[in-house]
């Protein structure tokens, strides 16, 4: 697949869900806060959903997967669209339908002058952890944030239960292809909303007691470049810059953020230049939280992980549409799959070759992963899961998302993307599909990891290099 470095280039222009998740919300918030926004006519509408429809028929690749039938699906979604009365409403219905997909790379991605632009986060972080949800962190001396609350399990939002609460207007617009993808997002942004809107609830503090909360969100209109969140935290991966090298006595720890943009292929060569001078012990490669970005970059990292001249990247599943063979498959069984929308053809394994200069490491090495491990990150991890003689993963299982989005125009530039191809180990062909990349060790934060800012999955991989 000659271009496949272009795969991702549309998915990190949306590289938003691990930003403090400005862009995932509650949409039911909005329908209880309306704006006067609307330019999207009845006509509009209805051709909105109907393109996407048409394209998620024709190209979705995971079509094959689904346990109902679209076309119903189109009907009921099609019944509500008409009966919006805004387009807060509207583009609820779309991305409502979108996510019954299950697919993180299929879904709306912008939409302009709908009033979605004034979301905004509270002064808390939260996260989902063993089915509860938490607050984790709070903004220091920020009159909106109180410290108490720290380590207290929500126990009601908004009158509702806190487990009902995420299931009635969180889950529904929270795109993603795993479950567990979904829980922890919906961990992130939990408390999102407009702008200056406040959210009432309960939570259970550590010593037992019951504390209601009143909280306004608004932690991007009084953002500052100073401000300092509590507890404070041990992890690597908080960093703004996409490739950083840090040491640990003769360990290196390389945290890579992002795959992109494609200049990270240099600075992945300047971290390896200094970690093959140091002759250290061991590398520890930090991808917790890494939301993709291009292959090429993903190779790049790869090369090092080997001693062969050339390295092996994924195959691809995508679907073919035929006329000639759907109006076969009405009475020809070898044509049936074009009849049915399910036909497919493969993509074989690129064979990469690996530029001379580069070294491959000679000490042990740990690769960290998490549900935030995404796209192309995946990618990475597809083509090395099988090799033999790989690294140990280390960490939580990753986001099981990546593929080649389609971009689709919708009217007033609102935009929604359909993923086209699922990726195929490159050894066994297998396809990646379901679930995420699961680590050979797995390592999940507590609560109380959380609350004392111990980051338990690095101290886990230092010990298991200083074992060798």
């Amino acid at each position: 697949m000659k271009n496949r470095k272009f795969l991702h280039t549309q998915i990190m222009k949306r590289f938003v869900f691990f930003v403090l998740a400005i862009i995932s919300f509650s949409m039911e918030i909005f329908s209880q806060n309306k704006t006067d926004r609307s330019i999207n006519t009845l006509e509009e509408k209805i051709y909105g959903l109907s393109l996407i429809w048409s394209e998620v028929k024709y190209n979705f690749v995971n079509i094959d997967n689904l346990d109902f039938d679209l076309d119903s699906l189109y009907r009921e979604t099609m019944k509500r669209v008409i009966e919006t009365q805004d387009d807060v409403a509207y583009y609820k219905e779309l991305s409502c339908f979108m996510n019954k997909l299950n697919d993180a790379h299929t879904e709306l991605i912008d939409y302009p002058e709908s009033g979605y632009e004034e979301t905004d986060y509270p002064n808390y972080g939260t996260k989902y952890i063993d089915g509860k949800y938490y607050f984790i962190k709070y903004k220091k001396d920020c009159p909106y944030s109180d410290p108490n609350l720290l380590g207290a399990e929500i126990i009601e939002i908004d009158g509702l239960p806190t487990q009902q609460y995420v299931e009635k207007n969180v889950l529904p617009y929270i795109t993603g292809s795993t479950q567990r993808f979904k829980l922890n997002q919906a961990g992130r942004i939990l408390l999102n909303g407009l702008q200056g809107s406040s959210i009432q609830g309960k939570a259970q503090c550590m010593d037992g007691c019951i504390k209601t909360f009143n909280i306004i969100r608004n932690g991007e209109a009084i953002r500052r470049e100073d401000d300092v969140w509590l507890p404070k935290e041990e992890c690597s991966y908080y960093s703004s810059k996409a490739v950083t090298l840090n040491w640990k006595n003769d360990i290196a720890i390389l945290n890579i953020r992002r795959f992109i943009p494609e200049s990270v292929c240099n600075d992945i060569d300047k971290a390896m230049t200094e970690i093959h001078a140091h002759r250290c012990k061991g590398v520890i490669i930090d991808l917790r939280g890494n939301g993709g970005g291009i292959t090429d970059v993903a190779w790049r990292l790869q090369m090092y992980l080997t001693h062969a001249d050339t390295i092996r990247s994924f195959g691809a599943q995508t679907r073919i549409n035929s006329g000639y063979g759907r109006a076969q498959g009405n009475y020809r069984k070898e044509y049936e799959d074009f009849y049915l929308y399910k036909a497919y053809k493969n993509e074989p394994p690129e064979i990469v070759r690996k530029p001379k200069e580069i070294k491959a490491l000679n000490c042990p090495v740990v690769i960290l992963i998490d549900n935030g491990s995404f796209s192309a990150c995946e990618d990475f991890l597809i083509n090395i899961y099988e090799m033999p003689n790989r690294s140990i993963l280390m960490g939580e299982e990753t986001a099981g998302s990546t593929g080649a989005p389609l971009v689709v125009e919708l009217p007033h530039e609102a935009q929604a993307r359909i993923c086209t191809i699922r990726p195929l180990f490159p050894y066994s062909m297998k396809p990646f599909l379901g679930k995420g990349i699961v680590p050979d060790i797995e390592v999940i934060p507590t609560l109380n990891d959380c609350l004392t800012g111990r980051d338990i999955v690095i101290q886990k991989a230092i010990d298991l290099i200083k074992s060798y």
